[in-house]
């Protein structure tokens, strides 16, 4: 990916916590727009979801969180209506959290887990855990998008490469 002066800088701290990257006093919040929040130990995944969801209209990214330890108080702080949630974050039960979020949360998020792994056990209990859909990490970003739009409207979705290794069960 090359440097973009004009792209939103996403600034990474070891410690657990949301970090906003839409610091752009020139767009205003517009109410349609779709509030997402992305949990994902990788920086340089949540960094193109920052920039695509940035410069996609009809979007709102509210930032990224490494790990799962304050994923409840963030969803209740922001609102977010979609959480981007990596099925694999080390030394965290991602699952376990998600129920967690459902129980603990008076707002209507939805979350969608994303993955680098098509696994029928982890799309599985994506499901049994209350997601909203299960897409893959190597979808192209226009799918990803969709997703999102999708799962915010209410629908449940699995991406093409998830829908076709789960009918291969």
């Amino acid at each position: 990916m090359l440097f973009n002066p004009s792209a939103p800088v996403t600034i990474f701290n070891p410690r657990p916590q949301v970090i906003d990257s839409t610091s752009n006093t020139s767009r205003t919040r517009r109410e349609h727009d779709i509030r997402v929040l992305c949990v994902d130990d990788n920086p340089l995944i949540a960094e193109a979801f920052s920039v695509k969801l940035s410069r996609t209209p009809g979007f709102r990214w509210l930032g990224h969180l490494d790990s799962t330890i304050r994923l409840s108080e963030e969803v209740a702080e922001q609102a977010p209506d979609v959480v981007l949630l990596d099925v694999d974050i080390p030394g965290e039960d991602t699952f376990a959290a998600l129920q967690q979020l459902i129980r603990r949360t008076e707002c209507d998020v939805k979350v969608l887990m994303v993955s680098g792994h098509v696994r029928l056990d982890l799309i599985d209990r994506a499901v049994e855990s209350g997601a909203w859909g299960y897409i893959s990490k190597s979808d192209p970003s226009d799918a990803i998008v969709d997703a999102i739009r999708r799962v915010h409207r209410g629908e449940f979705v699995m991406s093409e490469i998830v829908a076709r290794a789960y009918q291969q069960k």
